[in-house]
């Protein structure tokens, strides 16, 4: 080597020798605590008191509850752990092609209850579908219109 090269290595090593200690502790400070006591996923919300209609099928129910008319919520309890992991639940209305232009409500996944509010739904029993995204296929229909 000749001084120059080595006069230059000196310099690169001089400012790594700084520069990696530096570099892994902000690494360490930028990850984010996160605290034990609190979970992930969101509260769940409670069942509004009032019933509206109800469906009972083999692996699931739904129900539409409401709180006085300006409340309405949709009540999605699995008896059994779905079989479709990517399942979605659509508001339509009548007339309207399925997917195509309905309302994305919410995701259901592993067995339990699941209360998702609903905007003010603009007839008295809605119809819904649920649907698995990735396979691009409707599931099942449930129409309270009966």
């Amino acid at each position: 080597m000749i001084k120059l090269l080595r006069k230059r290595h000196l310099q690169v090593w001089s400012i790594l020798l700084l520069a990696i200690p530096f570099g892994i502790i902000c690494a360490w400070l930028s990850v984010r605590q996160v605290k034990a006591d609190r979970l992930l996923q969101p509260e769940i919300s409670k069942a509004l008191p009032e019933i509206i209609s109800s469906i009972e099928k083999d692996n699931y129910t739904v129900r539409l509850r409401r709180n006085g008319p300006s409340e309405i919520q949709l009540e999605w309890i699995n008896k059994v752990i779905l079989t479709v992991p990517t399942a979605v639940i659509y508001k339509i209305n009548d007339g309207q092609a399925p997917i195509d232009s309905g309302e994305l409500v919410g995701r259901i996944e592993a067995r339990g209850s699941y209360y998702i509010p609903l905007k003010q739904v603009s007839t008295e029993k809605p119809k819904f579908i649920l649907y698995d995204f990735i396979h691009k296929q409707i599931i099942d229909t449930i129409n309270f219109q009966r």
